[in-house]
């Protein structure tokens, strides 16, 4: 049982690494681990968080469509609707949009600001040509 706490809490650390909160990684990490779909109240217990708490977190979810929910019996039932790789792929390409629109905007600036800006754009397109060689290697793929 020690081994599968493990590997919960890599799973919440990696998941809270590209951008969940504690909540949905958790509830991420619950729904990895089961081998069956769950209820809001069955995800709950497994993460003691509150059922409220719960059904709002799933609700997200379900909106970034990372969990479906689905009618199974007489209850509603969620399972994961999004591969880590999709999850993690989603995020560079909007961190890749972030950084693109910063040096767009750093090159927008006159060269005064530029120039005091120069160390930031440096560090910017590098960021931007690491994310564009990922991608690359992931087409390759």
């Amino acid at each position: 049982m020690e081994k599968v706490k493990q590997v919960e809490n890599n799973l919440k650390m990696v998941l809270k690494h590209w951008g969940f909160g504690e909540i949905c990684s958790s509830i991420y990490a619950a729904l990895a681990l089961s081998d069956k779909p769950l209820t809001a109240r069955e995800i709950s217990n497994r993460i003691n968080y509150a059922y409220t708490t719960t059904i709002n977190a799933l609700n997200h979810a379900i909106g970034l469509r990372h969990i479906k929910k689905m009618r199974l019996g007489r209850k509603n039932v969620y399972t994961i609707d999004a591969d880590m790789a999709d999850i993690i792929n989603e995020r560079l390409n909007h961190f890749l949009k972030l950084l693109e629109s910063t040096e767009k905007s750093i090159l927008q600036l006159d060269e005064k600001y530029k120039e005091k800006l120069r160390g930031a754009y440096k560090t910017i397109n590098n960021a931007i040509n690491v994310l564009k060689k990922i991608r690359r290697v992931k087409a390759e793929a």
